[in-house]
């Protein structure tokens, strides 16, 4: 009878159990991106330039260098997947490697087409903006994750969740994840999960990916040399990815 019970209990576990299904699996090999699942977005943002010099494949990795030209022009990279892949409620990883320097932030991030629309009270089929990792130069190698919805502008609706974590882990090789449904976000750090927030409204909407640097010259990230950070061959202002994931619910086992 005992015997009976616990293969009944483990099956019920079996079946509750989420599956999910691979649906990208990017190791950025050659040397250019794959154009049917990247961009790369240009154009100025905050103090600086969004350029196709600040990134760079190569070695079966991608390399976004926040560097600075002559003209003191300051260049970053912004690669999305904006209008050719998005994950609607699954979970997404990235095995990356920065080192940042003060007037930078970096960040793997994922984000809706319509991301604001309704205030805060709509975000769930609007969507969130879900910062997995985010790092800046003021950080020294430790990163948080950060969520934001309801719109940017007006401070009556936006609104913010996040959690700094404490572990230098900028130099290594590490991957960062979330997984996220109507009950919130389990954001993982190597495979374990770190942190859990209920407090935003579970994103039932689209997301596209982002891998980005940005920079101004004085902010909450910290501020810029007055040199900036040198050009690209000796800049090392830098956020490398190894790899991207990303799964969706498996249908059939909903």
């Amino acid at each position: 009878m005992r015997t009976l019970l616990c293969l009944l209990l483990s099956s019920a576990g079996l079946a509750a159990e989420t599956k999910f299904k691979l649906v990208l699996e990017e190791n950025f090999e050659g040397t250019a991106l794959n154009e049917k699942i990247w961009n790369i977005e240009t154009g100025k943002r905050k103090d600086a330039v969004n350029s196709e010099k600040s990134v760079d494949v190569k070695n079966g990795q991608l390399t976004i260098t926040t560097w600075t030209d002559t003209d003191g022009t300051t260049y970053c990279g912004f690669v999305t997947t904006r209008k050719k892949f998005a994950i609607t409620q699954g979970k997404t990883e990235a095995r990356c490697r920065f080192a940042v320097a003060p007037g930078t932030q970096s960040a793997f991030w994922a984000q809706s087409e319509t991301y604001g629309q309704g205030g805060p009270t709509a975000a769930a089929t609007a969507g969130v903006e879900i910062d997995i990792l985010e790092t800046t130069g003021v950080m020294k190698g430790t990163y948080q994750y950060a969520l934001h919805w309801g719109g940017y502008e007006n401070p009556a609706t936006h609104k913010e969740s996040n959690q700094r974590f404490t572990t230098v882990a900028g130099k290594s090789w590490h991957v960062y994840g979330v997984e996220w449904d109507d009950a919130g976000y389990r954001f993982s750090f190597d495979g374990k999960v770190v942190a859990t927030d209920k407090k935003c409204p579970g994103s039932k909407a689209p997301e596209y990916l982002l891998l980005t640097s940005e920079s101004t010259a004085k902010s909450w990230n910290g501020e810029r040399p007055k040199g900036g950070y040198g050009p690209k061959e000796k800049s090392k202002n830098t956020f490398e990815v190894d790899w991207v994931k990303a799964w969706e619910r498996d249908v059939a086992a909903k």
